[in-house]
């Protein structure tokens, strides 16, 4: 086991809410609807902000490449670019016909 003892307190903090809720209903059906109304918004904020921190951290640490275009890879992209076009007009056609039928 890894992180005992968070295993620990997540059971001794569930089972003290079970107790609590046999004990006190309506106070802890307040508390739940606290903690998912208030609570967990907060929660979700403060883990993206904190993501967004370790981010930009990481970021400094990056690096970047950089390439130059060769002649090979300008051919596949032009070719591309053809299939696109061709592609597009086929089905300009197909739909064209189809409008006019």
């Amino acid at each position: 086991m890894k992180n005992q003892i968070k295993y620990i307190a997540a059971v001794v903090s569930a089972v003290i809410f079970m107790a609590f809720s046999f004990y006190y209903p309506a106070q802890t059906f307040l508390a739940f609807f606290a903690g998912w109304l208030f609570l967990i918004p907060a929660a979700f904020v403060i883990y993206m902000v904190y993501g967004l921190m370790e981010l930009r951290k990481e970021r400094v640490h990056r690096i970047t490449v950089t390439i130059k275009p060769t002649a090979a890879m300008k051919v596949l992209t032009h070719r591309e670019a053809v299939i696109r076009k061709e592609k597009e007009r086929l089905l300009y056609e197909e739909f064209g016909n189809e409008l006019k039928q």
